[in-house]
């Protein structure tokens, strides 16, 4: 019985009868306006809480996303520049072929001893108009010998080493061959023009020399073959009262992109 005067069993004894008088309120409903205050209470908090940590977390998210688009961008590149240099690449090896297939047609229907040469540079040791190819005296090469592209004479050697040569192209002012007007069997001269085209030189007065006319090698020059083409006649540029007629020539070759070439043997 002494426990009944215990400050533990009147604390126990408050307890209960405070559980008994709110579950006495609540079957009332008399707690739901404190309940409803407790539960809304926290709410501005959350609020405040929620815009401090909403621009954070945007914020980072953003960073975020930049970063992966960023290194999507930086893929898209890589693959872009990829897929360039295989078109770069195509392109080129398109162009080399195109070229071999012209020069093997010319190969088949022609009776000259031709030496197949890779052109190495062009523009060699700054001269204006020349090229370096990869064959020399070990092939058969030898100075004043004939430069040929897909049937057209492109110039001549100018110098031989063992194993590679310079040639000086036909459209460089240092050029000239002899040459005949394919129509009539008119000999005159072909010289280059400072590298804008060529110039057929030294024709006769009284020539018969007209647009469209077809000009070739006439030769008097024991190093290069008879009967290469050096192009056509494209304008006349001379009058009635010269003493020489002069035209200008168009060749097909395109002088600064030669890939193959062949020189001519005699």
């Amino acid at each position: 019985m002494r426990f009944i005067y215990t400050r533990a069993f009147g604390i126990f004894s408050a307890c209960v009868v405070v559980v008994a008088i709110l579950s006495f309120m609540q079957t009332k409903g008399i707690l739901d306006p404190i309940r409803v205050a407790a539960l809304q209470s926290p709410r501005p908090v959350i609020i405040l809480v929620e815009n401090i940590v909403m621009p954070i977390k945007n914020f980072f998210s953003t960073l975020y996303q930049l970063k992966k688009i960023a290194q999507e961008n930086n893929q898209l590149r890589s693959e872009v520049s990829t897929l360039q240099q295989n078109l770069t690449q195509y392109q080129q090896e398109a162009l080399e072929n195109d070229a071999l297939r012209k020069e093997l047609g010319f190969v088949k229907n022609t009776q000259l001893s031709l030496i197949p040469c890779t052109v190495l540079s062009e523009n060699a040791f700054g001269l204006t108009d020349s090229i370096i190819l990869n064959c020399g005296t070990n092939e058969g090469i030898s100075e004043g010998q004939a430069i040929i592209s897909q049937g057209y004479l492109v110039g001549k050697i100018n110098y031989a080493g063992k194993n590679s040569s310079t040639g000086v192209l036909a459209i460089s002012s240092n050029f000239s061959t002899d040459a005949a007007i394919s129509q009539t069997g008119v000999n005159a001269i072909a010289k280059g023009s400072f590298g804008s085209g060529i110039i057929l030189d030294q024709v006769p007065q009284n020539a018969l020399l007209s647009k469209g006319s077809l000009v070739s090698t006439a030769g008097i020059n024991e190093n290069i073959p008879k009967g290469v083409l050096i192009g056509e006649v494209s304008d006349i540029l001379s009058s009635g009262s010269d003493l020489f007629k002069r035209a200008a020539l168009f060749s097909p070759i395109d002088f600064n992109n030669l890939s193959f070439v062949f020189v001519a043997k005699q």
